[in-house]
């Protein structure tokens, strides 16, 4: 428990109890630029201070909400010296102060079940259908060049390597005769030797 308190401690910087250390380092940060322009600039003319107060915001000095806090001192001032609202610039705050959820506007109920109430566009319930079509077709359109095409593949592979065996044959027969034809006219009757002795 003393631990607790001690890191709580830690935490505190200029009234405020930061969250994390890195915040409260960020809070000590803002102190010191507080602390800084405070002892350059002699804010006694309004018309110094609103220079100061525009520069911070344009420059994005402060980062935590004890330099806020410092510019909400300044804008009371010039607002106490005569300055209107309308004549200073806000004071940014590049936090968001609340988280919001979508959640947190439904009921129960509706939390759990999914709202039907609005229409699904006929567009949305069409195009998945429409899409399964044109992909069938498309694969049905690729069997059939992959079937009839030329070339070899996994489809047609048996088909091709048959047909194009059976055409060797038809052209080897067909010069064999061509060549039986010309030995005939030529009188050569027996080439057996011939081929016995190449093959030597």
């Amino acid at each position: 428990m003393a631990d607790d308190e001690n890191k709580k401690q830690d935490n505190t910087v200029g009234g405020f109890e930061f969250v994390s250390e890195n915040d409260a380092q960020k809070g000590q940060m803002d102190l010191s630029k507080i602390k800084l322009l405070e002892s350059r600039v002699k804010a006694s003319r309004p018309g110094d201070i609103k220079a100061v107060y525009e520069k911070a915001i344009e420059n994005k000095i402060f980062k935590t909400p004890i330099g806020w806090g410092y510019l909400l001192n300044l804008r009371k001032k010039l607002l106490e010296s005569g300055f209107k609202e309308e004549d200073l610039i806000p004071i940014p705050l590049n936090v968001s102060i609340t988280r919001h959820s979508a959640m947190e506007n439904l009921t129960v109920r509706q939390r759990i079940i999914p709202d039907t109430s609005q229409k699904e566009s006929p567009f949305r319930r069409i195009f998945p259908i429409v899409l399964d079509i044109v992909l069938a077709i498309l694969v049905v359109v690729m069997f059939l060049i992959a079937a009839s095409g030329e070339n070899d593949n996994i489809i047609n592979y048996k088909r091709n390597v048959t047909n194009r065996y059976s055409s060797w044959e038809q052209d080897l027969t067909d010069r064999e005769k061509a060549v039986r034809e010309a030995e005939k006219r030529l009188g050569i009757e027996d080439t057996s030797s011939y081929y016995e002795d190449n093959g030597n």
